[in-house]
């Protein structure tokens, strides 16, 4: 029986990650590949939309069709995610005029966000997107694209994101969906779900360069004869618009009620929640759910994961070297943190390694260490580095909560969640309880579920909710939780203290 199963690829910042499931929600089969970001200037932060996201998903649809054994007529349709906002301008042939700017790690446009608010205003920009620009903004980037790049920008003929630019060489057509719109502010109304004419105006571009908005379930084309050549995908198969990687997260896990919220342990580390309406948040993000009918508030440190990362590859040597089929090098890495009591033993960490995006936005933060001694170990340095980005967590849990977003049932996500350590550290300093869905393939099987309900493969949002299953609950310790509340203290002193000094840091060492 054929058209029985889903394919889903979420496209991210360091790698991408394909997923085949069958009417029934389960996995079939799973593939993973890397790729690297290109850091051409200081605060550049971009891809190759062909060489990496493209070919990725040459890559991952190929390997999974041949690892499942599947006619790749059997599939029903296919769902796209992607890291986001990212920014790419196309010609008219579709193909990129320069390689794609990322989204808030990308600090590019300080110049033209200060150009946009003194040109509109800060308060009638966030009456129209319910947004303060940020580096996390996509209209600056446009703006930055247009003043800087100006023959490149002459032969535009679209500018898309990532999931619309795969989407596109797939099927042959334009299209965003409204939850990505929703970051390339001040152009979108969230309100309205349209592009905003007199945001268009003010950065002196014209609409016809924007792509048409739907949600993301609904069919934007089918693949091409040249892309079933690619993919090894059977042509016609219906694609569906897709949406951003996070918002296909909140799906894969079912956190789609009012109040239901994740925390993404990624390369960055993010909270969204899902909302029944519309609230802006100040200082903090706002946008349209991928699904009609609802809404996200959110927040996202610049670095969390990649932190964890760095850490293994500059100073874990031994441990790389130990890892093997049965222990990995954050394992081991883990085992020496686990050691350790909440706090490290005095030692904090900031976890501004590139810059801060929400709830302080500012993009010379740096980093820090604060209260080495000569007894601290790797291990404390490891475990320093979990509990800071467990401090930015609950940093962005308080800033939503003042601002009346619910945040009611948490789930854990992402690589970095797969670490029972690591969870137990956030829940025991934010005081918040964690659902770890252990078999969920995260943003991809969100993209899959997707396609499932735009395909009619799939009833609804009640059946992927009904087929999602919470395999571990991670419950916060009173007692460790007393003692964060101190060192979390520390931690929100220790920024304004000392954001003067990073400043001048990041002024000299632009500089040289």
């Amino acid at each position: 029986m054929g058209n029985q199963y889903l394919l889903g690829i979420d496209v991210g910042t360091s790698g991408s990650t394909g997923v085949i499931v069958d009417r029934k929600l389960n996995t079939v089969v799973s593939e993973s590949t890397e790729h690297d970001v290109l850091t051409p200037n200081p605060g550049w932060v971009e891809h190759d939309a062909d060489e990496m996201w493209w070919a990725d998903v040459v890559h991952l649809s190929s390997r999974l069709l041949e690892r499942s054994g599947l006619d790749p007529a059997d599939i029903a349709g296919v769902g796209i995610s992607a890291l986001h906002a990212a920014m790419v301008p196309v010609d008219r042939s579709g193909d990129p005029l320069r390689p794609a700017i990322l989204y808030g790690v990308d600090t590019r446009t300080t110049d033209e966000i200060e150009l946009l608010n003194e040109r509109i205003g800060t308060e009638r920009i966030y009456g129209v997107c319910g947004n303060a620009l940020t580096f996390q903004s996509v209209g600056p980037k446009i703006l930055w694209y247009k003043r800087n790049e100006p023959e490149r920008f002459e032969q535009t003929d679209q500018i898309l994101d990532a999931t619309g630019y795969i989407v596109s060489r797939l099927t042959g057509t334009y299209t965003m969906d409204n939850a990505i719109a929703g970051y390339f502010h001040p152009l979108f109304d969230p309100t309205a779900l349209e592009w905003n004419d007199e945001m268009i105006d003010a950065l002196g571009i014209t609409k016809d360069l924007l792509p048409e908005t739907q949600w993301s379930t609904e069919i934007a084309g089918h693949v091409t004869p040249d892309a079933a050549a690619a993919t090894g995908l059977t042509a016609g198969t219906p694609v569906i618009v897709g949406t951003g990687d996070a918002i296909a997260s909140l799906v894969s896990v079912g956190a789609v009620d009012d109040g239901d919220s994740i925390f993404m342990y990624g390369t960055t580390g993010v909270i969204f929640t899902t909302l029944d309406e519309e609230r802006r948040p100040e200082g903090l993000w706002s946008f349209p759910h991928c699904l009609e009918g609802k809404y996200t508030a959110a927040g996202g440190m610049a670095t969390s994961g990649a932190i964890v990362n760095w850490f293994k590859d500059e100073f874990a040597f031994e441990e790389r070297q130990l890892e093997d089929d049965t222990r990995s090098a954050y394992e081991l890495l883990d085992e020496q943190a686990a050691a350790i009591d909440p706090g490290s033993d005095g030692l904090l960490l900031l976890p501004y390694f590139s810059g801060e995006r929400t709830p302080i936005t500012d993009e010379s933060a740096r980093g820090t260490i604060t209260g080495l001694t000569l007894s601290h170990t790797k291990g404390h340095v490891y475990r320093a580095i979990l509990e800071g980005v467990g401090y930015g967590f609950r940093h962005h849990l308080e800033a939503m909560r003042e601002e009346g977003v619910p945040v009611d049932r948490v789930r854990a996500i992402g690589g970095g969640a797969q670490s029972p350590l690591w969870r137990e550290i956030v829940s025991d300093i934010t005081g918040t309880t964690q659902e770890y869905v252990a078999k969920s393939e995260g943003a991809p099987l969100g993209g899959a579920y997707l396609a499932g309900i735009g395909t009619q493969t799939i009833g609804s949002v009640e059946d992927l909710r009904g087929e999602v299953t919470v395999s571990n609950k991670t419950e916060p310790d009173p007692e460790a939780n007393e003692t964060y509340d101190d060192y979390y203290a520390v931690y929100r002193n220790l920024y304004p203290s000392m954001k003067n000094s990073m400043h001048q840091l990041a002024t000299l060492s632009s500089e040289q």
